[in-house]
């Protein structure tokens, strides 16, 4: 171990030094043999001469000496490094050209697996994080909907396939009693959430069953963020009341700042427990999702099976309305970064990795031009005794130097990527804003390095392999190194890119004209001018249904009588609000659908004035109007999609009724008064789904929007919203004050974050391509002016030569368009999940992206082509 250390100190510092040392060695050994010959009796000529002849050949010694105190293939690696790093001295243009390109390809590859890493690809910061799963219910329609108390309690009580299982919902509470009345978003737990998800106190402790249970004293666990910014981290807060709602509630609790939870937007945590009835029936759903923690060797199948065996049995014992329903088990990893994010990011992988070897032929075909030059040099290595192992091993070490150093500065541009990525990118992408340049992602791009500096360093390698030694050592010969098998590798390569590009431009184009189609999609009503207070009353405060119907019926007066606000509407969620709720339903005048058939359709709520100053189109019958009493015949107003689903012409749906929880659950009966015009309820990009609206004065709800129609821009009128609303009572928080516009235009994040990405893709790709058609093209008439001069010389006109150089680039541009088409036309399957208001494989899009392209390829051909026309027959001919 020792002789190793040796060898490595001095591979590594003494390498300049150590052929002065052998010579002193070897000096001093001659020396002492030569005076051992002299008293041995022979003069000093004859004792040196024989000390000589003893020693052996120098030039041996010493080479065995270096093996014996050196690792040699280090010391060759160590070589060709310095020979890497001097030629890159001495080429800086050429060095930077390279650098820079492989920099972006490499940055921006690593910037994007980045954010595939952490979304994807990294373990769930929990114990056991693999074996979490989501729980929930479903039926033959609808999967993932929420579970029951009571077969939750079933569930966790009976299975045999979990370690582990807790349920969680949310709910808003407003925090009064210190300061202004505020929102806290709280998260009602069973107790087991804390050990699933890693949660550990900071100070006091957290929930037991104790405090789980119906009839225990409130309590209250809180998130190190609210206890530093609601109250002001003070280290004595446990024990201390939070009144939420106006129930006060003993702190028992500060979690742990220093994990990131399952439950981002939670501020506090709240027994589930203890606001279950006792009553409950197996039907009665709320919100609540289950977690469970599978034990070692079970799957999610199994898991499934086991919970449908206790949905069997209950559906014996304690039959109802819901006895089809059998359970939901999704892996949790799979649920936070499944459906249409997963193939966004895929597609953004794949798109930027195209670009990667979009910018690893560039560089290749740089190298190339260069070793081309180099001819000569390699030819009088292999003259004097270079083997070809040899020549490919300094080769590739050059090349992947210069890769390091390109990898080195892609880092630098992946950082900056990383943070502009997380900047504008939507706010609901999990784990978006804890990626980082980490270990796996570090990795990742020092493999993409050597993997670029291999693949890019393997054309010059090839050719080096095929100088003809004879021309090559002509020094000056205008054809050493050139040769048919290297320029139809260029060509190769320029083929590629502008394949590779036509499809980065075809897949962001249909991007684009998603985006533009949901921007410009038929809203279903005038968002322009109207602004969206939402609200959420107290439940202490406003407990009955009138008192909720007194409270919005005073702040709508209110704010009419504001100067500029025209009229006020209510409703409970709006257009782009998501789903804010759904539930099945049935016609009475139709015939009795089989349980497995029931339909479902999306909740709503909106009071006489919504459809009016919201200007949504009203097709068929009546808005709601005051004789809507809550005594009085139930009504419903439904949207288009839900007329149309039913009866071909909406007027057809007038004075039917529909049965709210469909024939085999307990639900109203609404009659049919009016049909209006589908509005974008989960996003402008989102199908329209069926809808229904309860009146609000026949339902209330204390979480309604407020919405203003105003004379101008509404958002001048935001102060005097927040005015009326804290002059009627300071103790109701607004949780949101936007306009119309802005709430829409949220819903369109996602797809403005993969627009402006692929973009920029495309964008560097053709930017790319442009430049690697411009070199392969300038060099091809470079190497060919003494044959364009000679064409001159015989009387050929500069226009032919024009022709005959343009054929060629068209040549090349063409066989790339058809290759990139085909290949985007095939690949167009995968955006089919990602477009809006276009079909994936659309003829007119692929023809703009082939005219983008040939555009791009004009400009890059156009300076080489007037090189080739203006070429000087006279010059070049002398110099030939």
């Amino acid at each position: 171990m020792r002789e190793w250390w040796s060898k490595i100190w001095r591979s590594l510092h003494l390498r300049r030094g150590l052929d002065g040392e052998l010579s002193e060695e070897i000096q001093a050994h001659l020396e002492l043999m030569t005076a051992e010959n002299i008293e041995r009796g022979m003069s000093v000529e004859e004792a040196r001469a024989a000390a000589r002849r003893a020693f052996g050949n120098l030039s041996r010694t010493r080479e065995n000496a270096r093996e014996a105190w050196e690792f040699p293939r280090l010391e060759t690696i160590f070589q060709d490094i310095r020979y890497g790093l001097r030629g890159i001295r001495r080429s800086p243009s050429f060095s930077l050209v390279v650098v820079l390109t492989l920099a972006l390809g490499i940055g921006a590859n690593t910037a994007i697996f980045s954010v595939v890493y952490s979304v994807l690809l990294r373990p769930l910061p929990y114990p056991s994080g693999e074996r979490l799963v989501r729980l929930g219910e479903s039926t033959a329609q609808v999967s993932g909907i929420a579970v029951t108390w009571v077969n939750f309690q079933h569930w966790r009580a009976e299975s045999s396939a979990f370690e582990d299982m807790a349920a969680v919902t949310g709910a808003d509470f407003t925090l009064t009693g210190r300061g202004d009345a505020v929102i806290t978003h709280a998260r009602l737990v069973t107790s087991d959430i804390f050990r699933l998800t890693g949660m550990t106190p900071t100070l006091g402790r957290l929930f037991t069953d104790a405090d789980d249970k119906p009839g225990a004293a409130p309590t209250v666990v809180i998130t190190a963020d609210f206890w530093r910014t609601r109250l002001g981290g003070d280290a004595n807060v446990v024990g201390e009341s939070l009144e939420l709602d106006g129930t006060p509630y003993q702190i028992i609790g500060v979690l742990s700042p220093r994990r990131t939870y399952l439950f981002r937007s939670g501020e506090v945590y709240l027994p589930l427990g203890r606001t279950q009835s006792p009553s409950a029936k197996r039907s009665d759903h709320g919100s609540i999702g289950g977690l469970g923690l599978l034990k070692p060797g079970t799957t999610a199948t199994q898991a499934r099976a086991n919970l449908d065996a206790i949905m069997q049995r209950l559906a014996l014992s304690d039959p109802g309305p819901e006895d089809d329903h059998r359970s939901y088990v999704a892996y949790l990893a799979d649920e936070m970064t499944g459906g249409d994010l997963r193939k966004t990011l895929l597609v953004l992988m794949g798109a930027v990795g195209l670009v990667l070897i979009i910018a690893c032929a560039n560089v290749a075909s740089l190298l190339l031009v260069r070793s081309t030059a180099r001819a000569r040099e390699i030819a009088i290595r292999v003259a004097i005794g270079a083997g070809r192992a040899r020549l490919v091993r300094q080769l590739l070490t050059e090349n992947i130097v210069i890769a390091a150093i390109g990898g080195a500065l892609g880092l630098v541009f992946a950082g900056w990527c990383l943070r502009t990525l997380i900047l504008i990118g939507p706010r609901d992408i999990p784990r978006l804003t804890e990626a980082t340049l980490d270990i796996p992602v570090l990795l990742f791009a020092a493999a993409i390095s050597v993997g670029v500096g291999l693949l890019a360093g393997l054309a010059p390698v090839w050719n080096a392999g095929k100088v003809d030694l004879t021309t090559a050592l002509k020094e000056g010969s205008p054809t050493a190194g050139t040769g048919r098998r290297g320029q139809a590798f260029r060509n190769t390569l320029v083929i590629a890119e502008i394949a590779i590009t036509l499809m980065l431009a075809f897949a962001s184009g249909l991007l684009l004209r998603s985006l533009i189609a949901a921007q410009h999609a038929d809203t279903g009503f005038d968002p322009k001018n109207l602004l969206a207070i939402e609200l959420q009353l107290p439940e202490s405060r406003y407990r009955s249904d009138d008192s909720v119907r007194e409270y919005y019926r005073q702040l709508s007066q209110n704010l009419r009588a504001e100067p500029g606000i025209q009229d006020v509407g209510l409703v409970n969620c709006p257009p782009g609000g998501g789903d804010c709720g759904d539930y099945w339903y049935s016609i009475l005048e139709k015939p009795t659908p089989a349980r497995d058939d029931v339909p479902l359709c999306l909740v709503d709520i909106a009071d006489d004035n919504y459809f009016r100053i919201t200007r949504m189109r009203l097709l068929a019958g009546r808005n709601f109007s005051e004789s809507d009493q809550a005594g009085g015949s139930r009504v419903t107003i439904i949207n288009e999609r839900l007329a149309r689903q039913e009866w071909s012409d909406p007027r057809l749906a007038l004075g039917q009724h529909i049965k709210v929880g469909g024939p085999y659950a307990e639900g109203p009966t609404l009659e049919i008064v009016g049909v209006v015009a589908n509005v974008s309820q989960e996003g402008l990009d989102a199908e329209r789904s069926p809808t229904f609206y309860y009146a609000f004065s026949q339902k209330p709800s204390s979480a309604m929007v407020v919405t203003l129609r105003t004379d101008d821009d509404s958002a001048q009128w935001m102060n005097a919203a927040r005015r009326q609303v804290s002059a009627l009572d300071r103790n109701v928080p607004i949780q949101s004050l936007r306009t119309a516009e802005d709430w829409l235009g949220a819903t369109l994040q996602r797809r403005r974050f993969a627009t402006l990405l692929l973009g920029l893709f495309g964008g560097l790709a053709m930017l790319l391509a442009g430049v690697g058609t411009y070199g392969v093209l300038n060099y091809w008439v470079s190497a060919r002016q003494r044959e364009i001069a000679i064409r001159l010389a015989v009387g050929a006109q500069r226009s032919s030569i024009l022709r005959w150089a343009g054929l060629h680039a068209i040549r090349l541009a063409t066989i790339g368009i058809v290759l990139g088409a085909i290949g985007a036309w095939s690949a167009a399957r995968w955006l089919e999940s990602l477009v809006f208001g276009v079909t994936a494989r659309n003829p007119l899009m692929m023809l703009l992206a082939g005219a983008a392209v040939i555009v791009i390829a004009a400009l890059a051909a156009s300076v080489p082509l007037w090189r080739a026309s203006h070429t000087d027959a006279v010059r070049n001919l002398h110099e030939a």
